[in-house]
């Protein structure tokens, strides 16, 4: 923790990402308007008195919405790291550990990459709808889960041949005890990393769903959803996407950040680096 707390950068990055978490979990309590009335006397507000990031085309608080969308935002990044995660690994360390199961597997990983993120999530939302936060996390998951496959597979390949896997092997091992106890926690580094990335892009790809009318449903305030609303008054409100914006940008910023520092610390090559 010394080594890692010694960048200035990674402190900023945990410092930004500890403030907005803490915000969008205690959203509900820490909002100081309704994020869902609408005040048509009040619309496209400058930030002033008691709208501090002023209001949108409806007259909604942007502060407001704008904290609330960082639950909806976080939630949906944190939901498709775990599915990532807890279908990433099993697909990875089998088809590492499996040859002949890795030969299937891996074609159909490999198709699934070879299509641009954003195109296979709106492929995928076209065919489950959009109803809610589920099928945008199962539709973000696809595109994640391959990526962190791809990870584990190739750590899974050069582990397998390390001598005390063979030694394992050789005094009769099961292959679950193999599996879990001698591989998968030698995987930990590289899936750790690899979990803040796909964290990071997960948010803003659903921000970018969200942006292009397919996301979330309208009514779910979230960052992207209110910079697609406020598009067209981007000129005679500017607050309306800055704010929403910069708070996207930060958060994907700071989790970037952190990974990047992550990498460095348990990665045997780049530890001076710290």
């Amino acid at each position: 923790m010394r080594k890692l707390l010694r960048r200035k950068t990674t402190v900023f990055a945990i410092a930004i990402l500890t403030a907005i978490m803490v915000v969008a979990v205690f959203s509900p309590r820490l909002v100081p308007n309704n994020p869902y009335m609408m005040n048509p006397r009040h619309r496209l507000l400058s930030p002033r008195g008691a709208y501090l990031f002023g209001t949108d085309s409806f007259g909604r608080d942007v502060l407001s919405r704008t904290l609330v969308g960082g639950r909806t935002s976080l939630a949906i990044g944190a939901a498709v790291a775990t599915v990532s995660l807890a279908l990433g690994i099993p697909i990875g360390m089998m088809s590492g550990y499996f040859p002949l199961l890795g030969l299937g597997l891996m074609r159909l990983v490999d198709a699934l990459m070879a299509f641009p993120s954003i195109m296979l999530a709106l492929a995928f939302m076209a065919i489950l709808g959009r109803t809610g936060m589920v099928n945008v996390i199962l539709a973000v998951g696809v595109v994640y889960i391959p990526r962190m496959a791809r990870v584990v597979y190739s750590s899974t390949l050069v582990l397998r041949d390390i001598p005390y896997v063979e030694a394992a092997r050789a005094v009769g091992a099961s292959t679950v005890r193999i599996l879990l106890r001698h591989i998968l926690v030698n995987l930990l580094s590289p899936v750790i990393v690899q979990s803040t990335f796909t964290f990071a892009f997960s948010v803003l790809e659903a921000a970018a769903l969200d942006f292009l009318g397919v996301g979330v449903p309208p009514e779910v305030p979230s960052w992207g959803g209110m910079i697609n609303e406020s598009r067209l008054f981007i000129v005679l409100a500017p607050w309306t996407v800055v704010f929403p914006g910069t708070f996207l940008a930060v958060t994907v910023l700071a989790l970037n950040l952190l990974g990047d520092a992550l990498r460095d610390l348990l990665d045997p090559r780049l530890r001076n680096v710290l």
